[in-house]
């Protein structure tokens, strides 16, 4: 039970190690592009990469340690930019000098996220956590969202179920453009995040939406039922 709980600590520590990386790298520049990004070859799972970034026309993958980095991260880190052809960053809470020289040998580029937060103003940390707490809200469902068209919630339920975003796009029967502009479409209506999404983000999202939805669904139902029974209420004594 302990090793239970120690490992819900750690993973935990991990989420949230990545969720603050990506606000820290947001603030240098870098555009995320996905979130824990499957390698795949020949249809079977090889490697997963924490974080895809682009900056300055550079594509990096992107490794997140909650704390200090080690050899086996800097190789970890190595390996998965080789695998995805792309350039390979660390992040993590501090590393010694044998890691950082191993991390040159390799041209593994290396974040501190400790040199981070001490260098943060009260402002820039009162940002990073309201924008953590708006993705996990979002995460699940909980934003406040404009009103819902039958088609956005049919949209939705079509993403949730899609296995790929060529399936997503098969259903829905749009081409990419068609799709980027949907998005871009229920962002501006408050529905969706502006932040870009991988696809398994979008799915988990619509998910939690569809579910939201429905919740608040039976609500109005309820309030509707429960005003009816107040009004028969009323007929009933006033005979």
């Amino acid at each position: 039970m302990e090793k239970e709980k120690e490992g819900v600590k750690t993973g935990r520590r991990g989420i949230s190690a990545e969720r603050i990386a990506r606000r820290m790298l947001e603030g240098k520049g870098f555009t995320i592009i996905a979130t824990n990004y499957k390698i795949s070859s020949k249809g079977e799972n090889i490697g997963e990469i924490d974080i895809v970034a682009e900056k300055d026309g550079e594509k990096y993958a992107i490794e997140v340690k909650s704390g200090k980095a080690s050899l086996s991260s800097i190789r970890q880190a190595y390996a998965n930019a080789k695998l995805a052809g792309l350039k390979p960053l660390l992040i993590c809470k501090k590393s010694d000098e044998a890691t950082k020289e191993a991390a040159k040998k390799l041209g593994v580029e290396i974040l501190e996220l400790s040199e981070y937060h001490l260098l943060l103003e009260p402002e820039e940390l009162e940002s990073i956590v309201k924008n953590c707490m708006e993705e996990v809200m979002e995460k699940y469902g909980y934003m406040p969202y404009a009103f819902m068209s039958n088609s956005d919630i049919k949209f939705f339920k079509i993403l949730a179920e899609a296995d790929s975003i060529e399936d997503a796009l098969s259903k829905l029967k749009m081409n990419e453009k068609k799709f980027g502009e949907k998005l871009s479409k229920m962002a501006k209506k408050g529905i969706l995040p502006s932040r870009p999404l991988s696809f398994a983000d979008l799915k988990k999202y619509s998910m939690a939406v569809i579910s939201h939805n429905e919740f608040m669904e039976r609500i109005k139902r309820m309030e509707k039922e429960i005003k009816e029974i107040k009004n028969l209420l009323k007929e009933i004594a006033g005979k």
